[in-house]
């Protein structure tokens, strides 16, 4: 019986671990990019050099309260029918509840201080990533397993494209979107602590994704921040843009990264 203890306290540190590692995230982007005057130089040169535009193209283009809801009520049947009563609720409420701690957060909690001479309203986190970070974790969880990781897969590359257009139509700093993705990923290992969980499949395909997702995230954090250093150094607004772009979809790769490492070890109910 020790074994079985062992292993579910293994599987229980490796989704505190995501917990934490996503909270340190979300609280570092608002301390560097929102409470630090550099942070605010930094991310209103790059924000300089982006084009803003009030009608960009999918898929930023497709959020609108009644999608939300319309995707939502899909992925919770797929969940009912595919897991169970408990999986529908939990695809359908944490991004609910996600969603609607991001307005709070941003109009009512958290602040940005007027460091710089040219004051800016607070956009920490960003609501549009925060429902399409949490729609894909809904999405990765309420599916069947088997295709789990092309799941994953695509949709790291839909955060990828939104976090990019995000800068570069000028509607958030890099830092809005990193607590985004922090709250959506968090919000997701958070539930799953008090999930039953199970021991993750020997899949190669699952493996490979998995692994892929994060080594490419990880290499792309360390190009962009060369960038960032090149950028700053060379005053240059257009390669800080550059910068930020890559590293918020490298931030979104991992954030995929976990969202199916969750999903992996949140056994379904209908599991036993």
């Amino acid at each position: 019986m020790s074994i079985p203890v062992a292993s579910d306290t293994h599987r229980r540190l490796r989704v505190l671990w995501i917990l934490l590692f996503w909270l340190a995230i979300g609280v570092g982007a608002y301390i560097f990019g929102v409470l630090s005057s550099t942070g605010q130089a930094v991310e209103d040169n790059l924000l300089s050099a982006s084009e803003f535009n009030t009608r960009p193209p999918a898929p930023l283009s497709l959020v609108s309260p009644f999608a939300i809801a319309v995707a939502l009520v899909a992925l919770g049947m797929v969940a009912l029918w595919v897991h169970g009563i408990a999986r529908a609720l939990l695809v359908t409420l944490v991004p609910a509840v996600a969603i609607v701690a991001s307005q709070l957060l941003k109009s009512e909690v958290l602040g940005r201080p007027d460091l710089l001479t040219l004051a800016a309203e607070n956009s920490f986190p960003s609501g549009h990533m925060t429902v399409f970070a949490t729609v894909v974790g809904a999405t990765i969880f309420a599916v069947p397993r088997r295709i789990r990781a092309l799941v994953a897969l695509a949709g790291g590359v839909l955060l990828g494209v939104v976090s990019w257009q995000l800068l570069g139509y000028g509607w958030h700093r890099p830092s809005d979107v990193l607590g985004a993705l922090a709250l959506a990923v968090a919000g997701f290992a958070f539930v799953t602590m008090f999930t039953r969980l199970d021991r993750a499949p020997g899949v190669w395909f699952l493996r490979t994704v998995s692994l892929g997702l994060a080594l490419v995230g990880w290499v792309m954090i360390a190009g962009s921040m060369v960038m960032t250093l090149v950028a700053w150094r060379s005053a240059s607004a257009e390669l800080m843009l550059s910068a930020g772009q890559f590293g918020t979809i490298a931030v979104s790769l991992l954030a995929a990264h976990s969202l199916l490492r969750l999903a992996v070890l949140a056994r379904s109910p209908k599991a036993g």
